[in-house]
């Protein structure tokens, strides 16, 4: 049975096309003087060179039995899997139960609500470059309501220092789903109140330690990108 393409958004010809200029040769450089420290404030100046090296690779695999959760995002809908036999629902999905007992049980689909609760998380005050922009943000897990595990999103619209484990979120799409998980975000839903017992808000010293780093993190984004992501 050959290949039937159903639905296609693809950037392969581009991408090859580019890939092939490069080739690990080096058609440019630059000599820079930079900081050299073991943390910031105890800084010498230090000469570097740095060479441009054009190179790219394009991957292709297929997403298999769980692919489906994944055209859902293109159409803005969360999709988990169910197992049959224990009833756990995985949310990111999962072919087949992972209990010892359901004996690889092949699960099916269910679709979920768009709310959820705050498992865990942390404030990323740094981050590989393509999210660097975006500094500081939350990274938190997420268990959306009627799934039995926990799913990676970012927490907008608050600020870090007021989140909390327990926080009652809206998980929402990005305007344009490309289907992958940064697709997906969480923003409060209704009043944030940190519970008395909350590992952060219970610590003033620590609140005021986080809400400086804040701030470093804030100045070096608008100085590198001219980006304020202050949330006001």
């Amino acid at each position: 049975m050959e290949e039937k393409i159903v639905k296609e958004k693809s950037a392969l010809k581009e991408w090859i096309a580019w890939a092939k200029k490069g080739n690990w040769s080096i058609p440019g450089y630059r000599i820079v003087e930079a900081p050299r420290g073991p943390k910031l404030g105890e800084t010498t100046t230090e000469r570097y060179m740095i060479v441009e090296r054009p190179h790219g690779v394009t991957y292709q695999h297929s997403l298999g039995l769980v692919s489906k959760f994944f055209e859902g995002l293109l159409d803005k809908e969360l999709w988990a899997t169910v197992c049959p036999g224990c009833g756990t629902t995985y949310c990111p999905p999962r072919a087949h139960c992972w209990k010892p007992e359901c004996k690889v049980a092949e699960t099916e689909w269910r679709r979920l609500p768009m709310k959820g609760e705050i498992w865990t998380y942390s404030v990323m005050l740094f981050s590989a470059t393509a999210f660097m922009e975006q500094l500081p943000f939350v990274l938190a897990y997420v268990k959306v309501d009627e799934a039995d595990t926990a799913f990676p999103m970012q927490i907008k619209g608050v600020p870090p220092e007021d989140v909390y484990i327990g926080m009652k979120v809206d998980v929402n799409f990005v305007e344009e789903p490309k289907g992958d998980l940064m697709d997906l975000y969480g923003t409060p839903s209704g009043k944030i109140e940190p519970p008395e017992n909350a590992a952060l808000q219970r610590d003033p010293e620590s609140v005021e330690r986080l809400k400086r780093d804040l701030e470093k993190t804030y100045a070096f984004v608008q100085k590198r990108f001219g980006i304020d992501n202050r949330i006001r």
